[in-house]
């Protein structure tokens, strides 16, 4: 997805209210939507909706040998009264990782931003992975508690709009094609991770993360957070890669040479670039398409971010088009 700067001076803004009937991806310790801007009229006006998801997968791991030892620690030092008493009856009850997955389904160039929703009655820290990359400074995520987090108090919600570059600084979200995403990690793009930790009730501060900005204009708040594990105790993970690659038409055969578009997919590489129901493909990178299969045959030779030359013929006229491959 691309990153576009659009004057976003804060990645973060609280959430003042539920305005949506469409249900979360609801976990134990974190919900989750994305939302998506939908634009009418003019001057940019528009308005925000939740993507639908899907669930696809429900996985529970066993918790890693090092987390489970210090999970152990932390609960007899509960018993023996030390530590926040909300955070250690929360503890208490983690005994696995739970990973939840969705798919959803974007349009290109839509901008975008995530709801994160703290359901528990501690802080909580969430690391918000996009296309490889931490949102909270745009480094590579490597899943452990290393990694930079937005803090949430109890029963918080943020939205997160982009990529916080520095304090004051952010570069907004936006679905693209593969080579305009923010992300350089070709294998991780497609994906929107969440990382949900949960805090020590022994913290004295010695690990911080940041809070979520109330106040977008303004450097965002350091606040003191440790996480009682190395690894999350939850992640819940969207895919929004169509999962083959296409040029974003519908094909159908002519009495001659070329193929027809029979319609025109909402959102995809083709609608941006001007492609219409009742265009004529004959030619694509010099090779003549005289058939839905030679078209098929044409693109299962090439992978996400390939671009491609058509040759569109259109009411007595013809011209060339480039076009990115995307899944």
């Amino acid at each position: 997805m691309r990153a576009t700067s659009r004057g976003v001076a804060a990645a973060v803004a609280l959430l003042l209210g539920f305005g949506t009937a469409a249900v979360a991806a609801n976990g134990l310790y974190v919900d989750v939507e994305i939302e998506v801007f939908q634009a009418w009229g003019f001057l940019g006006l528009g308005s925000w909706h939740v993507l639908d998801s899907s669930l696809v997968s429900v996985r529970v791991d066993p918790l890693p040998a090092e987390d489970a030892d210090r999970l152990g620690e932390i609960r007899a030092a509960c018993g023996r009264g030390e530590g926040d008493p909300l955070t250690c009856e929360l503890l208490s009850e983690v005994r696995y990782g739970l990973v939840r997955s969705y798919g959803i389904t974007p349009n290109l160039d839509d901008a975008y931003r995530v709801v994160l929703t703290n359901r528990t009655e501690s802080l909580l820290g969430v690391v918000l992975e996009i296309d490889g990359l931490n949102t909270n400074g745009s480094e590579e995520v490597a899943g452990t508690a290393q990694d930079k987090k937005w803090i949430l108090l109890p029963g918080q919600t943020v939205r997160v709009s982009g990529w916080q570059v520095t304090t004051e600084e952010a570069l907004a979200f936006r679905f693209s094609t593969p080579s305009q995403s923010h992300s350089p990690f070709a294998a991780r793009r497609g994906a929107i991770r969440i990382y949900a930790y949960l805090p020590s009730p022994m913290s004295e501060g010695l690990a911080r993360g940041t809070e979520a900005a109330e106040v977008i204009d303004q450097p965002t708040v350091r606040i003191p957070f440790q996480a009682a594990t190395e690894f999350p105790s939850e992640r819940i993970d969207f895919s929004y890669a169509r999962g083959e690659v296409g040029l974003g038409f519908l094909c159908e055969e002519t009495s001659g040479a070329g193929v027809r578009i029979s319609d025109v997919v909402a959102g995809t590489i083709a609608e941006l670039k001007g492609l219409k129901a009742g265009d004529v493909i004959t030619y694509i990178n010099a090779v003549p398409i005289n058939s839905c299969a030679d078209l098929a045959r044409f693109l299962a030779s090439k992978a996400p971010g390939n671009r491609v030359v058509l040759k569109v013929h259109r009411e007595g006229r013809a011209f060339l088009l480039t076009l990115e491959i995307e899944e």
